[in-house]
């Protein structure tokens, strides 16, 4: 009984790690690997360790590729406001910011966001600056290779065809 349940098991992780990217995706990123000469050196070694592989996947993008954030809490932004900057809007634009803040989560990967808070913010405000970089982050190695478009940058945040982590079991089917 206890063998048929890890075999249900290990079936279903299967089924998930195989699921996690396409067939070009898993090609993309076993490209990426091989012509990295560490990432190499794990995936193609006698022993290929499965877990520091998907760590090196899941490490920051060195070039400091930037990315729309899916997730920011209200309060994050609320934390980067200069509040005097605030008592100086226009009723219009303060209730912009009013709507914009009844959502717990902003997703800055919709262009209304970014819209909302340029608009809201006008003027070269501070707090135009420090809330919109709220919302951008550093990408994962695996997500500036899966970059929409195919391109991201230090300095323009691209929108993200896949945002998550690397587990080993993905690792595995990359490298295989």
């Amino acid at each position: 009984m206890i063998r048929r349940i890890l075999t249900l098991a290990a079936m279903l992780f299967a089924c998930h790690a195989q699921a996690q990217f396409t067939a070009p995706q898993n090609a993309t990123l076993k490209a990426l690997c091989l012509a990295d000469q560490t990432c190499a050196a794990i995936a193609t070694s006698q022993a290929p360790d499965d877990t520091a592989l998907a760590a090196w996947f899941n490490t920051p993008d060195p070039a400091g590729c930037i990315v729309w954030r899916p997730d920011v809490q209200i309060s994050e932004a609320n934390a980067a406001m200069v509040w005097t900057e605030v008592d100086t809007l226009s009723v219009g634009k303060a209730r912009i910011w009013e709507w914009m803040r009844m959502v717990n989560v902003l997703d800055y990967r919709q262009a209304s966001i970014r819209q909302g808070i340029n608009d809201a913010f006008s003027g070269g405000l501070t707090t135009r600056v420090q809330v919109t970089n709220v919302g951008k982050r550093t990408a994962t190695r695996a997500e500036k290779a899966l970059a929409s478009g195919g391109s991201c940058t230090n300095t323009t945040p691209s929108l993200m065809t896949w945002f998550g982590q690397v587990d080993a079991a993905a690792a595995s089917l990359i490298r295989s």
